[in-house]
């Protein structure tokens, strides 16, 4: 495994802890808005996210590497007001992380690593997924405008949703 290559994965560890994180930030969020079922949705997130980055981790151990695990960023979210801020920004996080899956995609050619071609497919998949996610609860909040009793509809929507365990190493956990 080339040098570039070892940076560029423990640079997503961080950054897929950082995502958890970020969900985290979200749900406590929304938990003290009184919005408990998006803050259920934020916190399964946020195991989603912890799942990713060990895989990471994972994955750089099963080619004997060493992770790298750096500080993580304290997340910000001043001038997020309310539930649709909130969803716009993990939006917007979402297509941050998907460059960063497409970047290590493309050097995983250029380097002509193929095992790691194999294990980031995962994450490419992953990312069309959760953008998909985001959006349309997006979609369902920009319909309800303001309306408090068709947010508050969502939200019991979104206290359905159950962790499952995600990465390319779930199915061996």
């Amino acid at each position: 495994m080339t040098s570039k290559i070892k940076d560029i994965l423990n640079k997503q560890i961080n950054e897929e802890f950082y995502s958890s994180y970020l969900y985290l930030a979200f749900a406590a969020f929304l938990e003290k808005k009184g919005l408990k079922g998006a803050a259920n949705w934020m916190n399964i997130q946020a195991k989603e996210e912890n799942d990713h980055a060990l895989g990471f981790y994972r994955f750089l151990l099963d080619r004997n590497e060493e992770p790298v695990l750096e500080a993580i960023a304290k997340p910000d979210l001043s001038g997020l007001k309310n539930i649709k801020d909130i969803f716009s920004a993990g939006l917007k996080h979402e297509q941050h992380i998907t460059e960063r899956i497409s970047n290590i995609h493309q050097l995983a050619k250029e380097e002509k690593d193929s095992a790691l071609e194999s294990f980031i497919k995962w994450y490419v998949d992953e990312q069309v997924e959760e953008e998909a996610n985001a959006v349309e609860i997006l979609d369902k909040l920009n319909l309800a405008g303001s309306e408090g009793s068709v947010i508050y509809m969502i939200d019991q929507e979104l206290k359905a949703r159950t962790y499952i365990p995600s990465g390319p190493y779930a199915a061996a956990a």
